[in-house]
Order: C-alpha cells, then sequence, then structure tokens
C-alpha cells in the first residue's frame, strides 16, 4: 500500500495520542485520547475493555458514553494484536448479529498480565485498507498508553467482581450507577465493597480508590470523583 497522507486535522490528532501519558492506575485510554483515536480511524463507535486472566471485563470505557464491548463479560478472552473483523472467519456473521457492518480491534498484554483491547465499531460501511494502515501505524502509541503505571501489588483474595466494583468507584460512579452497568442489585455493590475494603485495610471509598491505584494520598481529581458518592 502507498504512503498514509494525514491531513492536518489527522496530524493533530496523532500529536495528541503521542503526547497523551497513561493514567496513574489505569491501564484504559483517557476520553480524550479515545476521541482523537476515533478522529485518525473514522467510526461510529470506540472504546476500550480490560479484562482479567480469566478473559471477564473488569473496566470498560466507550464513545458514545454507554457504548460497551460486545458480548463483554461473557469469559471469552480477547485478542491479542489486531482484529479486522470481517476478514476474520466466524467474525462476520457475529458482527453483524450486533448490528454493525464491520469491526476493528486492537489488543495488548499488560504488566500484570491483563489484556486491553481499543476496538472501532462501524454501522455502516466497511474499513478501508487506509483505516488498517493507520492503525497499524498508531498501534505502538496506544500499546503505550494501556500499560499498567505502577501500583502496589492488591490482595490475591479480591474476586474479579470486587476488582471491577473497585474500579468503577475510581472513576466515580455511584452504587447506583455501579449496579446497572455490572447488572447486579445495588446491596450486591454494598456487599462487594465491603468485602474488597476488609480485604484491602480501609474503610471507605477514597481509600480503596487510592489503594487500587497505589498511591500514598489521593489527587485532587480522584477525591473530586469520588467523595459524595453512595
Amino acid at each position: 500500500m502507498s504512503d498514509v497522507v494525514l491531513s492536518e486535522t489527522d496530524q493533530a490528532a496523532l500529536r495528541f495520542v503521542l503526547a497523551a501519558e497513561p493514567l496513574a492506575g489505569h491501564s484504559l485510554p483517557p476520553c480524550g485520547v479515545l476521541q482523537r483515536l476515533a478522529a485518525l480511524v473514522r467510526c461510529d463507535a470506540i472504546g476500550a475493555a480490560l479484562t482479567d486472566p480469566n478473559g471477564y471485563v473488569v473496566d470498560e470505557v466507550g464513545l458514545p458514553e454507554g457504548a460497551t464491548l460486545n458480548d463483554s463479560g461473557c469469559g471469552a478472552p480477547l485478542r491479542i494484536g489486531m482484529v479486522h473483523s470481517t476478514r476474520v472467519q466466524g467474525d462476520s456473521q457475529r458482527i453483524q448479529a450486533d448490528g454493525l457492518s464491520d469491526s476493528l480491534a486492537v489488543g495488548f498484554r499488560t504488566s500484570r498480565d491483563r489484556v486491553v483491547q481499543v476496538w472501532w465499531d462501524r454501522h455502516t460501511g466497511a474499513f478501508s485498507e487506509r483505516d488498517v494502515a493507520v492503525l497499524r501505524m498508531i498501534a505502538p502509541a496506544v500499546q503505550r498508553l494501556v500499560q499498567d503505571a505502577a501500583t502496589q501489588a492488591l490482595p490475591a483474595s479480591l474476586t474479579a467482581q470486587e476488582r471491577r466494583t473497585l474500579m468503577l468507584v475510581s472513576t466515580g460512579f455511584s452504587n447506583v450507577e455501579i449496579a446497572q452497568r455490572m447488572g447486579v442489585a445495588t446491596c450486591t455493590v454494598r456487599k462487594h465493597l465491603e468485602h474488597a475494603y476488609r480485604k484491602l485495610g480501609v474503610t471507605n471509598r477514597l481509600a480503596a480508590a487510592v489503594a487500587l491505584r497505589g498511591e500514598m494520598l489521593p489527587p485532587s481529581e480522584l477525591r473530586d470523583r469520588v467523595l459524595m458518592r453512595d
């Protein structure tokens, strides 16, 4: 394929992605980065999902708000490397059943033996060879952003659901919102937090979020997100 030509808008988006820094204690790219990735590889929805070693989704972010990875939480391991669904045998029927025309994804293993997959979906039209070439070009920058920042070791006794609850707490969701995202009752979320607090040796959601991120003191943005949430 010939060289990829980037417009001024594309170049600005690329500069943003290259200059972005990983969020301490998080393996998912910020929404601002996702917006620029969607500008570089145009799509109808974009997102990223983090799975534990067993293949279960423990954290997820998507644009537009509410967009999620298809079959999230089903326990099927996310693929490493680049995936163009319409080029993979068996994937075409699956994405069509999900109401999609095409899907691109790139997956990386993190330093804690988890997998992060960033995905692009289109409801109409297929991704072009240029889109695939651009994704190959930016993949190293995406990989840098999804590598785990330094965090303290979390107790092995924390279950996948407890970890996911803590991640959603650190993102700023209330117990009611967490229950809706996880498809469980609010009392179940409270029980997950109660167990997680005990295992982490903390007594409140802010301290738990700080422990999850491996920091000694909570940064102001984390404090603002977590405080005053039920």
